[in-house]
């Protein structure tokens, strides 16, 4: 087993406020916000732990981390803060993750706005935008069940205040076409267009 395999997090409770960092206490990952990314420390954190040698690490930004647990806290080998440790903030795939969207959901690179107006390529727009988002998995849940009940063979959805058309992916899933979605942040309608380019906007 690589040290990636055997690899353990901790969640960090964040409070910019005061300057503090520390574990959650009751185990409970805190709710990703819109302010995530827009500077003053908004962005959850997390200790990688390696067992196997007691230290902790930071993993490059383009591998893959093992699914987030309330419980790993409270594991009998890694139990109680490690010492030696380095604390890292989020990323946005495993923001990503953790609103249930596809990897790379977010990452459309450079972009340009409704005005014309190029953008680079950037993580803030994606921490906003993931924080701002809805979670996927409930409303996937009530989609199909909504959708279960309509009696025309093809549904259609308009999503209002889309975001980065959440909406339209899990009720596509449901097996309903979206036509049409409306926001007002510049970002999140390129997000969209990008993943629904026939979708009216």
């Amino acid at each position: 087993m690589s040290a990636k395999e055997n690899s353990l997090y901790r969640v960090i409770e964040n409070h910019p406020a005061d300057s503090r960092v520390k574990i959650c206490e009751d185990g409970v990952f805190q709710t990703l916000s819109s302010r995530m990314g827009t500077g003053g420390g908004n962005v959850p954190l997390l200790i990688e732990s390696h067992p196997q040698d007691g230290r902790c690490r930071i993993v490059d930004d383009g591998q893959t981390n093992q699914p987030l647990s309330a419980n790993m806290m409270h594991d009998p080998i890694n139990g109680g803060l490690v010492m030696d440790a380095v604390v890292r903030r989020l990323t946005p795939l495993e923001c990503e993750r953790l609103q249930g969207y596809p990897d790379h959901w977010t990452d459309i690179g450079e972009w340009t706005d409704s005005k014309g107006k190029k953008h680079k390529d950037a993580d803030s727009p994606r921490y906003k935008a993931l924080g701002n988002s809805i979670a996927l998995p409930f409303w996937e849940w009530m989609a199909k069940r909504m959708v279960s009940h309509l009696d025309t063979e093809q549904p259609t959805m308009a999503s209002l205040f889309d975001g980065i058309g959440g909406f339209p992916l899990v009720y596509s899933r449901a097996g309903c076409k979206p036509i049409w979605a409306s926001e007002i942040e510049e970002f999140p309608i390129a997000v969209t267009k990008i993943h629904f380019p026939d979708i009216t906007a």
